[in-house]
């Protein structure tokens, strides 16, 4: 199954509940027939490509993380509600950046809202940018296989 999920580019934007709406409401109209979902969170999300994931990479040094050492940076930061920060020291050069910064292939993301739709047929070229434009907020996009 594919997912498309559609999420801010800044991972700490929340927007407010009826700028949520709004957006849900505009992508069910480019979507009619298809179900979509969305969740807002106070704190970052882990936003993942599902099955499409084959690695991690550092953008400091270029080495792959391993998976266990990926996971403990991820639990380091995960709080109660989500991620309280996204500061993390990488273990192959003692480096500090964010975990957003990792190198995900395939794509994953973090943020507080995000929008799913299920199973979509078609996906209109441009919709990130056409959501910037329209809500005045960048999108980043992802197809997740689960």
């Amino acid at each position: 199954m594919k997912i498309l999920k559609l999420f801010p580019a800044d991972p700490f934007l929340a927007p407010d509940e009826v700028t949520c709406a709004r957006i849900v409401d505009h992508i069910v109209s480019l979507f009619p027939d298809r179900e979509v979902d969305d969740g807002l969170s106070p704190l970052p999300q882990f936003i993942d490509c599902g099955d499409s994931l084959e690695r991690v990479v550092c953008p400091l040094c270029g080495a792959e993380l391993d998976s266990e050492d990926w996971a403990c940076l991820m639990d380091s930061q995960y709080g109660e509600y989500g991620f309280d920060s996204l500061d993390v020291t990488v273990p192959c050069c003692g480096g500090a950046t964010t975990l957003d910064k990792l190198m995900y292939e395939a794509d994953c993301g973090f943020a507080c809202f995000e929008i799913d739709v299920i199973e979509p047929r078609t996906i209109p070229k441009g919709l990130t940018e056409e959501l910037n434009k329209r809500f005045g907020i960048p999108f980043h996009s992802i197809i997740a296989k689960v």
